[in-house]
């Protein structure tokens, strides 16, 4: 009887596990932390090094950006459009009929990362993550002009923004650049990735685009990829198209030909497209994998580049404020969590 009793207590506490593990796994994927990260490069450093003449250089195969409201707005004037701003931080604009009246709506779909309606309710009202916060708020604003005014440095990248930091299977990296909406290789590229197991972790996947002195001859590497777009531009067919029966498909349309004209006729006479040109010689990487801790400044030592870090970890009242501010500044999206 003891044995008996024994074998089911432990089958109690085994089907309590099993409740009570997702629950433990969603409050920790709840862990939300304000970020800040600086990458800056180091102007005239020349430490010999031998780097390899053509690094692998690849950005994720899923990634997502911040969102810059600033920038959301300012694309929002160039177009006549709706906009809504997706899971991955990226704007879709969809253009309309200049008739037409446009409904101007930046809202992103739901995070598939963060609890849906009819999962357990919270009363916390949250910001948008992933959203850039004012310069105001950033901790290395002194430190970064300091270093930009005395001209050993060049700041490539700061911004702060609050996240929830999610396990390594379920986060995303963040893209850095917005090559894929200029078309044009900036300085800096690539992207990191945070996430959290036992610890804080940290991944970057960057690399500094440079004039190639430390090279000899004439000798340039094939240039490196432009990164996925962040700005999408859809656009709607006119009424008189609709009317011709292209329904709700965007036609492209093709150069009129002569009938007499065969296609492979126009082909030849069209000129050769030709795509951006690499301004650089080469490419330095960094890629590194840091543990790292909250409420402690990190910095990731490189010849070429600098990477400074901090994760200050947010409560409930400090969500809540950071949400109240999004709001009170008139860029307010909807959250998937608002309301339950």
């Amino acid at each position: 009887m003891q044995s008996h009793r024994f074998h089911l207590r432990h089958y109690l506490l085994a089907c309590l596990s099993a409740v009570l593990a997702p629950l433990c796994l969603a409050q920790e994927e709840q862990r939300w932390f304000r970020v800040e990260l600086l990458v800056f490069s180091q102007q005239g450093s020349d430490s010999g090094e031998q780097w390899d003449p053509t690094p692998t250089l690849v950005y994720p195969g899923a990634g997502r950006f911040l969102i810059r409201p600033a920038q959301v707005t300012a694309n929002l004037g160039l177009y006549h459009a709706d906009s809504i701003v997706d899971d991955y931080g990226r704007q879709i604009l969809t253009e309309r009929a200049r008739q037409e009246t446009s409904t101007h709506r930046e809202i992103p779909l739901a995070d598939p990362n963060m609890p849906q309606p009819g999962q357990p309710a919270t009363a916390v009202l949250y910001p948008t993550p992933f959203v850039a916060l004012p310069t105001a708020q950033q901790e290395f604003r002194g430190k970064a002009a300091y270093m930009q005014r005395s001209g050993r440095y060049r700041i490539l990248f700061h911004e702060t923004w609050a996240q929830p930091v999610l396990s390594r299977e379920q986060a995303l990296p963040l893209i850095l650049d917005r090559s894929g909406d200029t078309g044009q290789w900036p300085q800096l590229q690539g992207s990191v990735k945070i996430h959290l197991s036992r610890y804080l972790h940290m991944e970057t996947n960057l690399w500094l685009n440079t004039t190639g002195d430390y090279l000899t001859g004439e000798w340039r590497m094939p240039p490196p990829p432009l990164g996925p777009p962040s700005l999408i531009v859809e656009q709607l067919p006119s009424e008189q198209d609709a009317q011709q029966g292209f329904g709700g498909q965007w036609i492209d349309r093709q150069v009129e030909t002569d009938e007499n004209t065969s296609g492979d006729t126009l082909l030849a006479a069209e000129p050769e497209e030709t795509g951006p040109v690499y301004p650089y010689r080469h490419a330095v990487i960094l890629q590194q994998q840091r543990r790292m801790r909250s409420d402690e400044v990190h910095y990731l030592d490189h010849p070429k580049l600098g990477v400074v870090i901090k994760f200050l970890p947010l409560n409930e009242e400090e969500l809540e404020l950071l949400a109240l501010a999004e709001a009170d500044s008139g860029f307010r999206l909807e959250h998937p969590l608002d309301g339950l």
